[in-house]
């Protein structure tokens, strides 16, 4: 990637356009989905609607016959559902995805960045001033990077599976910071749902035990719990971080800011 000057701007479209063409492409396992939609809220600055990670989350909770919904067998590639649907009809679907529901969120991410991105420059015009963005944290903001690391690693606890009832615990460090102590149920509050995990046998058996059964369930479980609070996570953080270049030897310092 070239350099740019204003290259939080650059980056941010690029890493989305990146999002958007594994999406169209379909994805091979449900763990695949949940991934990109915890990469998602990152990279359109928490600005996806919540109701598009229910409406995923619903698809992911078994039929009768033990099938994944249709929103979610139209996101995986035809090697990985269960339901019968027609490729076409997958790729149909996941481009309506891509238009009608990435698209609006891609100018809104755009417009809430453009705020505070900064425009680097030279000596003169003919310099070829600004950083490469691909050299770059995410939008030139560690704070977020950092916050997708955080959001991944919670994920990827849950879904290996803890230990014991102890881990639930030391998930739960993990898991405020990823969530930015964002409620992760809403309707019982911040501070709520981590003890509620640990006291529940219903959901220690969920967390830890290693059956397919229980495996696929926790999929659910991160779909249902922690991809909305993700995403509520990084909206907040979006408005309070501030952009730092990483340290490139040509690099410029900032000029003006929009």
């Amino acid at each position: 990637m070239s350099k740019s000057r204003r290259p939080a701007e650059r980056q941010l479209i690029v890493q989305f356009e990146e999002e958007r063409d594994a999406l169209l492409d379909g994805f091979g396992s449900r763990r695949e989905v949940l991934r990109w939609g915890q990469r998602i809220a990152v990279r359109t600055l928490g600005q996806l609607p919540q109701r598009r990670f229910h409406q995923l989350a619903k698809s992911f909770v078994p039929d009768e016959e033990y099938m994944e919904g249709v929103l979610l067998a139209a996101f995986l590639d035809a090697s990985a559902r269960t339901r019968d649907l027609d490729e076409g009809a997958a790729e149909n679907v996941r481009e309506r995805w891509a238009a009608d529901v990435l698209g609006p969120v891609q100018v809104r991410a755009f417009r809430d960045l453009r705020k505070d991105a900064g425009e680097y420059i030279g000596e003169d015009e003919d310099d070829e001033s600004g950083y490469d963005p691909a050299a770059q944290d995410f939008v030139m903001r560690p704070a977020l990077s950092e916050l997708d690391d955080y959001q991944q690693k919670a994920m990827d606890m849950v879904l290996g599976g803890l230990n014991d009832r102890s881990q639930i615990l030391k998930w739960g460090d993990v898991l405020t910071t990823a969530t930015r102590g964002e409620p992760i149920d809403p309707e019982r509050g911040a501070g709520t749902f981590v003890p509620k995990c640990y006291r529940e046998p219903s959901t220690v058996d969920l967390l830890t035990r290693t059956t397919p059964a229980y495996r696929r369930a926790r999929e659910a479980f991160v779909a249902h719990w922690l991809l909305p609070a993700f995403n509520r996570g990084v909206r907040d953080l979006a408005g309070r971080t501030t952009e730092e270049p990483g340290d490139e030897s040509e690099g410029y310092g900032p000029g003006e800011v929009a």
